[in-house]
């Protein structure tokens, strides 16, 4: 196999790897036909031993080969102390959650406010609980997405509700999206104080708090 072809193989396994879940950037290494190091600069959304375990997944699934763990090292960085040019915003506060329910499907609309501008998000949901919840945080990525005056990157997992300590958690979990299209997860959580639909607002902004200046 020439050089040439090992450089591509290497660079198709680099850009499958840092497609991965909490991946920033990976660069695969052959000694001579086989992989001898793995090399992978990550965030710190999941434990290193996930992240390894993924790629072990991922080649013997996309290209059915087979590696010892031991020759994956991962780097764990911050992402908040990433280099950028965008300035963090003031922290949002929540101005208003409004839930109209309408004959065939529910209107969700979030407002959120900093220095005195207001951001409003909308989102139609379906009538059920589940879908009503997922989309009043979607309604609060979208606001969000409008104060940073950037395109949507953040995408709503899940959203569900745990009795736990005596009080009822909301619980969402969102992924981001980032320009590599590596995707990292986040989650955030919040206690509902006979308010379902705030707290599902607060626990999504809790989940992208540290981030939002990066959006």
């Amino acid at each position: 196999m020439t050089q040439d072809a090992l450089t591509q193989i290497s660079n198709k396994y680099s850009e499958y790897i840092a497609k991965l879940p909490g991946v920033l950037n990976a660069n695969v290494v052959f000694v001579g036909t086989e992989i001898g190091e793995i090399h992978v600069l990550a965030d710190l959304s999941r434990a290193p031993k996930q992240i390894v375990r993924d790629i072990q997944s991922l080649l013997m699934a996309q290209f059915q080969k087979e590696i010892d763990h031991r020759i994956v090292s991962v780097a764990q960085i911050d992402y908040d102390l990433i280099p950028t040019i965008i300035k963090p915003l003031p922290r949002l506060v929540i101005e208003a959650v409004t839930v109209a329910k309408r004959r065939e499907f529910t209107e969700v609309e979030v407002t959120l406010s900093s220095n005195g501008k207001m951001y409003l998000g909308k989102k139609s949901a379906l009538k059920d609980n589940y879908d009503l919840f997922r989309g009043i945080a979607q309604a609060t990525l979208s606001a969000v997405a409008i104060s940073c005056d950037l395109p949507k990157a953040y995408t709503v997992l899940e959203v569900r509700f745990l009795d736990i300590a005596g009080g009822r958690l909301a619980v969402v979990c969102v992924s981001l999206s980032s320009p590599n299209n590596a995707v990292s997860r986040f989650s955030g959580t919040a206690f509902s104080l006979e308010d379902d639909a705030l707290a599902v607002v607060k626990a999504t902004l809790s989940a992208i708090n540290r981030r939002i200046g990066y959006c």
